[in-house]
């Protein structure tokens, strides 16, 4: 089913049919805005996946990666696309927007409408995702209070992820990398987020320990920065493995499908 708002209190009266994909778009002055809702009445979670790397080749946007997980994951579902890098030659966006509207923000009053139109409680709300995905979920994470985060060898900040990926997002959303970290540093750094909203969410951070250049670029400068914030820590529970061929590239469909499943149905830590 489609639906197409022009704001977002017309989240409030949609009917979202349930055991099919429900897509909502909605256009701001900036950005197009689509979002894939399945609802699963068996479930009283919801899961908010958002996009790593996309690969044009295989599908233009709107994309919804993981789709193809709906019937596996336990839970009703949000996807949702990155306006971003829409119109660029860009693969990965981390849910930036531009220096008048940040996309994860509008994402995030999103979710929290569809999330009580569903009389889902936020602390079944789970966000997830993977590389860029991840870090959109910790900030989405942040933006919502009482939810929680899976993610998997996510970037902590942007423009510490490789310079031909990061440099050119922030460039065309900020014009200016040294004045996007001066103006808005809440939204491309996560510690910077929890400090910002004053909320850490709890955090399972799936990490492989062969990508090194995560632990060196991401895992440890976040800890620091945690440190010299004083967030809570304690909130940030690492599930370490070690695979030395995949390095950074994320869990394939059954570890990922059966550790979400795990941590929705089981508070382990």
């Amino acid at each position: 089913m489609n639906h197409t708002i022009d704001n977002l209190n017309e989240i409030d009266n949609l009917k979202l049919e349930a055991g099919v994909g429900n897509n909502i778009t909605y256009r701001t002055d900036f950005f197009e805005y689509n979002v894939l809702v399945y609802v699963k009445e068996r479930f009283d979670n919801l899961v908010v996946l958002s996009n790593g790397a996309v690969n044009y080749e295989k599908k233009a946007p709107p994309i919804f990666m993981r789709s193809k997980w709906a019937r596996d994951i336990d839970g009703n579902l949000i996807y949702l696309d990155d306006p971003t890098i829409h119109n660029t030659q860009l693969n990965l966006g981390w849910g930036q927007g531009n220096s008048k509207e940040f996309a994860l923000r509008v994402y995030s009053e999103m979710v929290k409408k569809i999330s009580k139109l569903l009389k889902i409680e936020d602390t079944k709300i789970c966000y997830y995702g993977s590389s860029a995905g991840g870090f959109m979920s910790m900030v989405l994470a942040s933006m919502h209070t009482d939810s929680f985060s899976i993610v998997n060898n996510p970037q902590t900040d942007v423009r510490s992820y490789h310079e031909g990926h990061s440099y050119p997002l922030l460039e065309l959303s900020y014009g200016n990398i040294d004045q996007a970290y001066k103006d808005f540093p809440e939204r491309v750094n996560v510690a910077e987020a929890f400090k910002y909203t004053n909320y850490v969410p709890k955090v399972y951070y799936i990490q492989n320990q062969f990508s090194h250049h995560d632990l060196k670029f991401h895992v440890n400068p976040f800890i620091k920065s945690m440190k010299e914030y004083e967030l809570d820590l304690e909130k940030i529970i690492f599930i370490n493995y070690f695979d030395k061929e995949k390095g950074h590239t994320p869990l394939d469909k059954d570890p990922a499908v059966n550790s979400i499943n795990l941590l929705l149905s089981r508070d382990i830590f």
